[in-house]
């Protein structure tokens, strides 16, 4: 279950980010900096806590470490998966580390439509890891 939240949580701190650029420049830049501390915090618990074995028993199909399946529409058969392996934990780490870092980076340098840039910035790292959860 903790798969779509590993989507949506960039995808929600991005429009508290835009949502709370009235407030201020200050409050977008750290709610985008815990956010992506957050997946970044996220994809590190998954990297130790799962069990990543190199090959599968013979005669065994290979396994997802973790696994998400939902059916979307039954009638045409259609499901929404996703699936994590050892490549794609080590992906969303990197994406989340790489996160927190261009936070860090636009710290002080943009200071017009902060909240915008944010929401733009957690959108496009919230598509990155669902295709590396996909």
């Amino acid at each position: 279950m903790i798969l779509p939240w590993l989507i949506l949580i960039p995808f929600i701190g991005g429009l508290l980010c835009w949502q709370t650029e009235r407030f201020g420049n200050t409050l977008p830049r750290w709610i985008a900096l815990l956010t992506m501390g957050l997946l970044f915090g996220l994809g590190l618990w998954l990297w130790a806590s799962a069990d990543f074995s190199l090959a599968p028993a013979p005669g065994a199909e290979l396994a997802w470490a973790a696994e998400f399946q939902v059916q979307w529409i039954e009638r045409l058969g259609i499901s929404i998966h996703l699936g994590l392996d050892g490549l794609s934990v080590l992906m969303i780490v990197l994406t989340g580390l790489l996160g927190v870092l261009s936070v860090l980076c636009s710290w002080n340098e943009i200071q017009n439509r902060v909240g915008f840039f944010h929401l733009k910035l957690m959108w496009i790292l919230g598509g990155v890891v669902a295709v590396f959860l996909a």
